[in-house]
């Protein structure tokens, strides 16, 4: 059964300039994604799967001159925004759920996030992509494996970490 526990990460000054970065990096994604879906539609009447056509473009965007500062950051979690566009448009087009058109994110939001994997926990840190290990107060006992964790960042200018753990354990019926 998955399990998620939100844990308070204290990252170094250097840290939390390169997660606040990384918060940009991932917003800039979902932003030209959106862009680049509602331009297309617009001008050709040409719909673009964010999964198939515009992930691909991002390993395009990474060594092209304009956009060369995205290496820096991790991929997973820009193209994991690209996929929570997918799934906004899917949310969008059904029509039960009467989700509104996707809006572009805004620098200033309710709370900068993103969502990553190939992460560890280790005694007392979380271990990142490209970050070094990062201070937790980890207040639970995380048993299972590790399958994600979602950054954010809260308007008080806190850092969180949501670390989703399967536990092995099936899920009653």
């Amino acid at each position: 059964m998955l399990r998620a526990t939100k844990v308070r990460i204290y990252p170094t000054q250097e840290q939390a300039e390169f997660l606040i970065a990384q918060f940009g990096a991932v917003r800039f994604a979902y932003n030209k994604a959106l862009h680049l879906k509602s331009h297309m539609y617009r001008k050709r009447r040409i719909t673009l799967n964010p999964k198939k056509d515009i992930k691909p473009l991002l390993a395009v965007a990474k060594t092209s001159r304009k956009y060369h500062w995205l290496k820096q950051y991790d991929s997973i979690a820009l193209q994991q925004a690209v996929i929570n566009l997918h799934q906004a448009f899917d949310n969008f087009f059904n029509p039960k759920l009467k989700a509104k058109f996707p809006q572009f994110k805004r620098k200033h939001g309710k709370q900068s996030s993103y969502h990553c994997v190939g992460v560890k926990v280790l005694d007392g840190a979380v271990k990142l992509p490209k970050v070094q290990p990062v201070k937790a107060n980890i207040h639970r006992e995380i048993t299972g494996a590790v399958k994600s964790i979602t950054v954010s960042l809260s308007k008080t200018g806190k850092f969180y970490a949501s670390i989703l753990v399967d536990d092995g354990v099936e899920a009653p019926a």
